[in-house]
């Protein structure tokens, strides 16, 4: 590598934030966040399956728990190659690997016919799952300007609620179908994956990346093709490049991302938070999520009436995007996590209190809209907590951290629930989120410009 080159470059993150709304910076956008709704739904029906598992297979609450929280092992595994894979051979090859991961697993699922058969598809479906998800994050994080990140980190995590949803559609109306019922619902779901060649044709490798690992041409290569399609699509030329007021510097090629640097001084604080912040509030949103239809069961209602409750209650989730984007503006990204997080406490509690239908909807919509604007912010602001050199390592980290929470989560719930009834499960979801946004209040620090540094 020539240095004086080097000193010379423009920097792919300065090239990129002079780039504005854009249609082909929106369809970059798209085919990531359509990736992740297709997981998101996959993700999402096991909750609906399990009332159906459970009778097929003559469950116990404490074994259908396990079913129920099985993907997670796989998501955390996942989630802990794939981060440090995508800072090793690039973010587009593990997005790829993931969602043939998923599909392969996923149609293994569909033909199970025994017990062990439907752990192992679910397993890996989980790997598929967790290799997607932080990639996809990190990716589509790496692809927007600054100014357009909320915007798309939101919108990207508005999917999950809507896979639910989705998920609850499809078992709604296609379970019943005799020719169907849930392993039909499952092959279809993991059919979807064919998705995958839209990825391998239209979505370049992330610049960034490329320019963090030295590999200048091939990076510069790729933001002018991606600045050539924006203009295209805006009929005008992009800004002057605005350069930084300390100048100009080499772009060190680092050694590779190690999980160890995480521990080091300048992340220490930010990787306890994440440890303890995500653990919580994944574990009770994914607790609770995996039992919803379960719980509703309990309470008193058929199979097919608590999926469709579930389902519209999970829609309201998408309305976290207005809420993250009203905080955000108003408070910075710390604080709406913190906000968020007691929220969505809150709801759970009321929501656990209600014994009557009207109430007990209303509340579980407001839970859903807290709780999937905890999720909205959590991606956002764990995503800007660390540099691009070590996102996908740290993100990966970040998730394994929540799957061990998704993981346990479900199964305490379950044996809560056994014990003590449905009502102390959101008490228990509720201290989760307690505990989280007293990890973030603590120790956390207001981000938005950190991510681009080296």
């Amino acid at each position: 590598m020539n240095q004086t080159q080097d000193i010379n470059r423009i920097r792919i993150a300065w090239r990129l934030e002079r780039i504005p709304k854009s249609s082909y910076i929106l369809f970059l956008g798209a085919i990531i966040i359509c990736a992740y709704f297709i997981e998101a739904i996959d993700n999402g029906a096991i909750g609906y399956f399990l009332p159906i598992l459970k009778n097929e297979f003559n469950l116990s609450p404490a074994m259908l728990g396990y079913v129920g929280t099985i993907s997670n092992v796989g998501v955390m595994c996942g989630a802990m190659v794939s981060g440090l894979l995508s800072d090793i051979i690039g973010r587009k090859k593990v997005l790829v690997a993931s969602m043939a991961i998923f599909g392969v697993f996923g149609v293994l699922f569909a033909n199970a016919y025994t017990l062990n058969t439907v752990m192992i598809g679910r397993v890996g479906i989980g790997v598929g799952m967790g290799g997607l998800i932080p990639v996809s994050a990190t990716y589509l994080s790496e692809i927007v300007p600054a100014k357009l990140r909320a915007a798309y980190i939101t919108a990207f995590m508005a999917f999950t609620p809507l896979g639910y949803l989705g998920a609850g559609l499809m078992s709604y109306y296609m379970i019943p179908i005799p020719s169907l019922g849930w392993r039909g619902v499952a092959l279809i779901q993991a059919l979807l994956s064919i998705f995958i060649v839209v990825i391998i044709k239209y979505v370049p490798e992330s610049p960034l990346w490329l320019e963090s690992k030295g590999r200048f041409e091939e990076a510069d290569a790729i933001m002018t093709n991606i600045e050539k399609n924006v203009v295209k699509g805006l009929g005008r030329e992009l800004p002057e490049v605005v350069i930084p007021v300390d100048g100009y510097k080499p772009v060190v090629k680092y050694p590779k991302a190690a999980l160890s640097e995480l521990f080091s001084n300048k992340y220490i604080r930010s990787t306890i938070m994440v440890t303890i912040w995500w653990a919580c509030a994944v574990g009770a949103a994914v607790g609770l999520s995996t039992w919803f239809s379960t719980l509703m069961v309990a309470r008193g209602f058929t199979i097919q009436k608590s999926i469709g409750y579930v389902a519209l209650m999970y829609g309201g989730g998408v309305l976290g995007i207005w809420v993250v984007r009203f905080l955000v503006k108003r408070i910075g990204r710390k604080w709406t996590t913190v906000t968020c997080a007691l929220l969505a406490m809150t709801m759970a509690y009321f929501y656990g209190s209600s014994t009557v239908l009207p109430a007990i909807l209303f509340f579980g919509v407001l839970y859903n809209v807290c709780a999937y604007s905890s999720s909205m912010i959590n991606t956002l602001y764990g995503t800007e907590l660390f540099n691009n050199r070590i996102r996908g390592t740290a993100l990966g980290y970040a998730y394994t951290c929540a799957r061990l929470g998704a993981i346990f989560g479900p199964i305490i719930i379950g044996m809560i629930m056994t014990s003590y009834g449905v009502s102390q499960v959101f008490l228990f979801a509720g201290g989760l989120y307690l505990v989280a946004a007293i990890a973030v209040a603590l120790l956390g620090k207001e981000t938005g410009e950190e991510m681009f540094s080296d």
